[in-house]
């Protein structure tokens, strides 16, 4: 006769698995998440602290470990994920989705701005966090040309719809203007655009 599995049987199996840093269980520290048991197949969600964790791997195993010496299970189906801090933002733009927000900018042109924030972007991203990349330089846009993009989506009603390169959103004022056009504007247009930008564009939820 074959055993029955349920959440709180892997729940269970799961009590001693720990967290290498802090030595205390995964289940205590309620990175266990969101167990389904449905015959012998078992899902479920580890909530790290980081994108980052160099642990991930060993997480990973240790928990598929534990979990396949349950008699009944088949299969193990487990969802690697991060639950990134958020930071205080003490700007009068409020951005509810956005977690954190990394500023790169200098009182001088030409000394790789771009060039920090765009590998800054990718690195983030490779490690497995949700980042979006908002080129607010209106004189002289070039992160499209450093990210690859030549358009972006069409806008869905009012909000613009940023582009994606290297599972980055993107959104940059060189999408809307001809690299030949110059832009004259005064400081209340800049302002305008830079805030249009970050609250009519569907960021969606970024880390």
């Amino acid at each position: 006769m074959s055993v029955e599995v349920t959440a709180e049987m892997v729940l269970e199996g799961l009590k001693h698995v720990m967290d290498p840093d802090l030595n205390r269980p995964l289940v205590e520290l309620g990175m266990i998440q969101d167990v389904k048991a449905c015959g012998g197949n078992v899902s479920l969600t580890v909530v790290l602290t980081t994108p980052a964790c160099p642990l991930k791997a060993k997480i990973e195993q240790d928990v598929r470990t534990a979990i396949t010496a349950i008699p009944g299970v088949e299969n193990v189906e487990i969802k690697m994920t991060a639950n990134v801090s958020k930071g205080a933002h003490g700007g009068a733009v409020s951005l509810p989705s956005v977690r954190n927000i990394i500023a790169v900018a200098s009182g001088k042109g030409g000394v790789g701005k771009s060039t920090v924030s765009t590998n800054l972007a990718i690195a983030l991203a490779r490690h497995g966090s949700r980042v979006g990349l908002l080129d607010a330089d209106v004189y002289g846009p070039n992160i499209p040309m450093m990210m690859g993009i030549e358009h972006v989506p069409e806008p869905d009603g009012e909000k613009l719809r940023p582009a994606t390169a290297y599972a980055i959103k993107v959104m940059s004022m060189g999408f809307f203007i001809p690299p030949e056009q110059a832009v004259i504007w005064r400081g209340p247009m800049l302002h305008g655009a830079v805030r249009q930008f970050l609250g009519d564009v569907l960021w969606g939820e970024l880390d």
